[in-house]
């Protein structure tokens, strides 16, 4: 029983807890749904902060680094031939036809992204790497994306804060398994019971080692050996020496909790002070009867008695509230700058200019110090390069040499990628007007061409060499037929002219 899958992740729990607890903390002040408190259950209740302004600033940081990371319209990433491969060929840069490939490869990826909907998980990834510092993530056989929190599962990285060791820990019905799953359970676990599986990823010498295990015997048909790790564990921030990440909210818990204590502070200020209590002499005249009629008058009723024995109670700390109201807005004022809720390049809209989108990008890279490159490398190098293998294997991309083709993920102010391609072929072009012939003749222009309609994602608009080939030996064959069938005509109308001469 010690060398389980069960124990090993036992042992390492101790290991997460520091970070656990404090992204519970986080969460909790948040978006408390997102790393519930230990215990959580369907019939519990969860935590309700006394304001809303974390869980916007949460989601609205989120939601720009997905659109910034997967452009609505736009591909994240391309597809290049090393440059070593094109020196060893002795070429400069890719030909036509190739660019072309690799353009069409493109294309493929990206529908498959769109078709298995990966942006909500993307969305549901940030919000954890903002909360939490930490989330993983598993693309399925079947191309789609699934998310795990950080109390579902354990790391182990080397010094180089690469993954060595991946564990998770998943609870299912005995109804929802498999036969030969629920097969090997004991007779302790009733079908009411929810039964543990752990999910075991070891890097070794031979690649990334997988298998499952439940009532601490391997799963048949579990165990599998992949060259890329079908897990990503992911950090917002990583900190040298330790496994686990740390959060943007954890990095301004302080200005957080300062927020919702002065929230509570106003709500309870405001309580008081919206309290109507009027207070009547205890020697009135009138006595009981007269609090009797004043409670039940009708507004705008008249109550005979002195207003002297009649007074309201009125709140007297307003200049307290006032000091907590400016405490309060100052720092919801600090949050909103670290969460990049105060501005907004990008207009609201289903398509977005280059240059809203350069300078959304320049606003994330200046504000989270790298953070956004960083998480645009790690989180979808891994995606990309797993999702290239799987449909290699499924017969949807055509399979590569390896080192061949290159995917290079567009990051920060290179995420304008290929619409840059087009605004200098037409930058070019403006050059080009005007210039003589012999200069034109020294332009490529099916260069120029094939570079304009790749970036705007129209590759079957531009003809091959064979294709451009076979159109002008058609076009020649049609000049040298109409040249031929006007001499001929020509040569008739002589010889008539020359018979009616005669």
């Amino acid at each position: 029983m010690s060398d389980t899958t069960q124990a090993r992740y036992e042992s390492l729990k101790s290991r997460r807890e520091p970070f656990l607890t404090r992204a519970r903390e986080c969460s909790a002040i948040t978006i408390p749904a997102l790393l519930p408190p230990q215990g959580h259950n369907s019939h519990t209740v969860l935590p309700a902060p006394y304001q809303g302004l974390g869980a916007r600033a949460v989601v609205s940081l989120a939601s720009r680094l997905m659109i910034a990371m997967y452009p609505p319209g736009m591909s994240s990433f391309r597809l290049q031939i090393p440059s070593e491969i094109l020196i060893q060929e002795g070429k400069l840069e890719t030909d036509q036809e190739t660019e072309r490939g690799l353009a069409l490869s493109e294309k493929a990826i990206s529908n498959e992204i769109e078709r298995k909907q990966w942006r909500q998980p993307t969305h549901l990834t940030l919000q954890y790497l903002i909360t939490t510092g930490n989330a993983l993530e598993q693309v399925l056989p079947d191309n789609r994306m699934r998310v795990f929190r950080l109390d579902q599962y354990v790391v182990v990285r080397d010094m180089t804060g690469d993954v060595t060791e991946v564990i998770i820990e998943e609870y299912f019905a005995p109804t929802n398994l498999p036969d030969v799953v629920r097969s090997m359970l004991t007779a302790e676990d009733s079908p009411t019971q929810k039964v543990p599986i752990y999910t075991s990823c070891k890097k070794t010498q031979k690649g990334y080692e997988v298998h499952q295990e439940v009532a601490g015997k391997k799963v048949a048909k579990s165990t599998g050996t992949y060259d890329v790790c079908p897990f990503n564990a992911l950090r917002w921030t990583a900190v040298i020496g330790e496994d686990y990440g740390r959060g943007k909210c954890e990095e301004h818990l302080g200005d957080l909790m300062a927020v919702d204590g002065l929230s509570k502070a106003m709500l309870d200020g405001a309580a008081l002070a919206s309290r109507h209590v009027m207070m009547i002499r205890p020697n009135a005249a009138g006595g009981l009867n007269l609090r009797r009629r004043l409670a039940a008058a009708d507004n705008g009723e008249y109550v005979v008695g002195n207003p002297e024995d009649i007074g309201m109670l009125a709140y007297q700390n307003a200049p307290g509230l006032q000091v907590a109201k400016a405490e309060l807005a100052e720092k919801k004022q600090e949050i909103a700058s670290a969460f990049l809720m105060n501005s907004s390049v990008q207009r609201q809209g289903e398509r977005v200019t280059a240059y809203e989108l350069k300078m959304m990008a320049e606003e994330l890279e200046g504000s989270l110090g790298g953070a956004f490159s960083m998480l645009s490398r790690d989180m979808q190098s891994a995606r990309l390069n797993r999702l290239i293998i799987q449909m290699q294997a499924q017969g949807k991309l055509p399979p590569w040499p390896e080192g061949v083709v290159e995917p290079t993920v567009l990051t920060g102010l290179e995420s304008l990628g290929r619409e840059q391609d087009v605004q200098r072929v037409g930058s070019a072009l403006q050059f080009l007007q005007g210039l003589p012939p012999e200069i034109l003749d020294y332009v490529r222009w099916e260069k120029l061409l094939g570079k304009a309609f790749n970036g705007l994602s129209l590759e079957d608009a531009v003809n091959t060499e064979d294709e451009v080939a076979q159109k002008r030996q058609q076009r020649q064959v049609e000049q040298g037929m109409g040249a031929a069938a006007e001499a001929g005509g020509a040569a008739m109308a002589q010889q008539a002219v020359e018979q009616g001469g005669m």
